[in-house]
């Protein structure tokens, strides 16, 4: 009775705990659900074990959550949560009787109930145990299990047990003097599952439990390529729970639907999306851009693992060939280029827009002039472009008139960890400018690409020159095929990119040069940018790339 007695004892003050947590936690106002049991006192059980149904309420129960039931005993098993709670006890071959505890939570409540299971009554003759865990998890691909046990009887001396189960998912491979062999299927089922081998023995019965991981619902498709050229072939694999299904497997075109072959020939150019099916389960969408067959090829990554970038930063000098005093801001401009510490780190674009009679003017210009003067909310001596020469640096900073400041706006403004960098590969083809550009990013942001179509080598009187060279002008802006306005420089989206990450694309623009400007010296910078909390989200340069014409130029990393 001593036992009995302790037992009630401990059962009334797990239930005491209990009510004591739910009012504790209790908001004001709110109801906290309260969680109720059927069942009394202990639940006794015999010998041979058996099911038990525990039935439950919830009071004022909270949406998605739910009722969670467990054990730290081995031979309660096969726990399930339902509109009741069901568990299955093993038989008890022991000559003493035992208690276990199995507690049921849902948020902050909690009730524990006890089982207390008689002793049985075995010939003392024969000892039959399972040595081996007596509950085994699975994950949901399955596998193979060993149930190790010892038999003393002293009539039989290779006394070998029988092993039964009751579902087709688990088969019972080969049973030996020491243990049994069997195999878990895999779940194809997106819930888990459990069941019980039963080994039996002269009137004695021990039962191991078996738990099985429910099935994913993540299918990955992935392509060999993520850009190819029209009439190249994409080669998919398939993924499920690590393992690869691409011959179970089936790819379509997405919108289609229409399923593919593997590999896949490509037509056309553009970007296709696919998806795959295993099993009934849709992947997510795999995407490949398809580039034209002319498209320049895209410059192969020199350190694929790297995101240490250098920053050339954008500089702007806005100019003009009548402008006597234009010529000190080239010579501060040619200081910088020729100072070790300066030459690496920004591309320079000059913007003839003081008079539209001169032979490097364009509009493109004068709008870029407009842009700095109406929207830029900074200014390094406190004004708005006035005047030439004017330098304007990245897209929200004007330095008016000042010719002494390119290396103070580079020691102000340059980032020595900038977060993306770009590379690309571009040429003409009939009368499309065609460019294969790649941005490389360590942090997930929405990134715009800016393209600018600039001539080297025109030959025109400088104004007020102090150097001959000042004659021949080089990186003249001549067109923005990706369009700029006195409201916006920032070009077009490319794309949302994630961290670590590299976003590729191939982009054709029409090609506009006036009668007087020489197509064979052209060169494009891009310019990619994304959104700054410093200057209230707008569109902030983040680096830039020069390139030559049937050219390329790769990602620039700090050397």
């Amino acid at each position: 009775m001593k036992r009995l007695y302790t037992l009630f004892a401990l059962v009334a003050m797990l239930f005491a705990s209990c009510d004591e947590l739910g009012h504790e936690t209790q908001q004001p106002g709110t109801p906290a659900p309260r969680l109720s049991v059927d069942i009394e006192g202990i639940i006794t059980m015999e010998a041979k074990g058996g099911e038990v149904t525990i039935n439950y309420t919830i009071t004022d129960p909270v949406e998605g959550l739910e009722l969670e039931a467990t054990t730290q005993q081995d031979w309660i098993g096969n726990i399930n949560v339902g509109e009741a709670v069901t568990l299955f006890v093993d038989v008890n071959n022991s000559v003493e009787q035992r208690v276990g505890m199995v507690t049921l939570a849902y948020g902050e409540e909690s009730i524990t109930l006890a089982i207390q299971q008689a002793a049985a009554e075995v010939d003392e003759d024969v000892k039959f145990s399972v040595t081996s865990d007596r509950k085994m998890a699975f994950a949901s691909k399955g596998g193979n299990g060993t149930i190790s046990y010892t038999i003393e009887d002293a009539e039989a001396a290779d006394a070998q047990p029988s092993a039964k189960v009751d579902v087709e998912w688990v088969r019972i491979d080969e049973i030996t003097a020491e243990a049994v062999n069997f195999t878990v299927g895999r779940n194809t089922e997106t819930s888990k599952r459990s069941t019980k081998i039963t080994l039996s023995y002269k009137g004695s019965e021990l039962t191991v439990f078996v738990d099985q991981d429910a099935a994913s619902n993540e299918v990955t498709l992935t392509a060999d390529k993520s850009i190819v050229k029209s009439g190249e072939q994409i080669t998919f694999t398939v993924i499920y729970e690590g393992e690869d299904v691409t011959t179970s497997s089936t790819i379509h075109a997405n919108y289609t639907n229409e399923q593919l072959s593997n590999p896949y020939t490509t037509e056309g150019s553009g970007d296709l999306s696919f998806y795959a099916k295993y099993n009934g389960i849709k992947s997510k969408i795999c995407s490949v851009t398809v580039t034209p067959a002319y498209a320049p090829e895209f410059p192969e990554d020199t350190k694929p693992e790297s995101y240490d970038f250098n920053q050339r930063m954008l500089l702007v000098d806005h100019t003009g060939l009548g402008c006597g005093y234009c010529p000190y801001m080239k010579e501060a401009i040619k200081e910088a280029e020729n100072n070790a510490n300066y030459k690496d780190k920004f591309n320079v674009v000059y913007a003839y827009s003081y008079s539209s009679s001169e032979v490097c003017y364009t509009s493109t210009s004068k709008t870029l002039f407009n842009y700095y003067q109406n929207v830029c909310s900074t200014s390094t001596i406190g004004m708005y472009l006035t005047g030439y020469p004017s330098l304007t640096s990245n897209y929200n900073h004007n330095t008016a008139a000042n010719y002494n400041m390119v290396q103070s706006q580079i020691n102000e403004l340059w980032d020595a960890n900038p977060t993306a960098s770009i590379a690309l590969a571009a040429k003409i083809e009939g009368d499309k400018i065609v460019v294969s550009a790649s941005v490389k990013s360590s942090k997930t942001q929405n990134v715009k690409l800016s393209l600018w179509v600039l001539e080297d080598d025109i030959t025109a009187t400088q104004s007020n020159a102090t150097a001959s060279w000042m004659h021949n002008h080089h990186s003249v802006l001549r067109d923005a095929p990706t369009k700029v306005s006195a409201t916006d420089i920032s070009g077009v989206d490319f794309g949302y990119i994630e961290a670590n990450s590299t976003m590729s694309r191939v982009m054709e623009f029409d090609l506009f040069a006036a009668s007087s400007w020489k197509v064979e010296n052209f060169k494009v910078i891009a310019i990619i940018s994304a959104p700054s909390e410093k200057y209230d989200n707008k569109y902030e340069v983040v680096n830039t790339a020069m390139c030559e014409m049937g050219s390329s130029i790769g990602f620039d990393y700090k050397k």
